[in-house]
């Protein structure tokens, strides 16, 4: 009796495994057959002209549920990407800057890398903390569908 309940018990999990394995595909194909556009989004943070030479740039918009955050290369560049693609689902974004840079690989992740990297010392950073989150940064961005101009921040201190 013992053995026969075990394999009905298998049976109904493997059935409802199957079952939403099944779901999540067809979550994941309808996901992807109703792409919103979207549009390139690269630029270059200054701050009183001069570069912001390492940091993080972050695009909110709250209304669709969408962000992304970028890297700020030594130059002050930056180019949003994900893994949907290039760029930004189109609409209005606030900005928020930040002088911590993200970490780029595994080594570098705190406590299980081997060579983590050391956090920046954000009290000496030129970066003033009114942009280091969006509802007091007073950045924005406008992103139309396909190639959109580089966006310039320029801060001040």
């Amino acid at each position: 009796m013992m053995v026969k309940l075990a394999l009905i018990t298998n049976a109904r999990l493997e059935f409802h495994m199957y079952r939403l394995f099944v779901a999540i595909f067809l979550l994941m194909v309808s996901g992807c057959a109703s792409e919103e556009p979207r549009g390139t989004v690269t630029g270059k943070v200054l701050i009183n002209g001069v570069p912001l030479s390492e940091g993080t740039i972050y695009f909110e918009n709250q209304t669709k549920g969408v962000a992304l955050t970028g890297q700020i290369k030594p130059d002050g560049s930056f180019k949003l990407a994900s893994h949907q693609g290039a760029g930004l689902v189109v609409g209005s974004y606030q900005v928020a800057i930040s002088p911590e840079a993200m970490l780029m690989s595994a080594d570098e992740i705190p406590l299980v890398g081997k060579n983590p990297r050391k956090p920046n010392d954000v009290k000496k950073s030129p970066l003033p903390e009114k942009y280091y989150i969006t509802s007091t940064s007073e950045l924005s961005a406008e992103i139309k569908e396909g190639a959109n101009p580089p966006i310039v921040f320029d801060l001040k201190k």
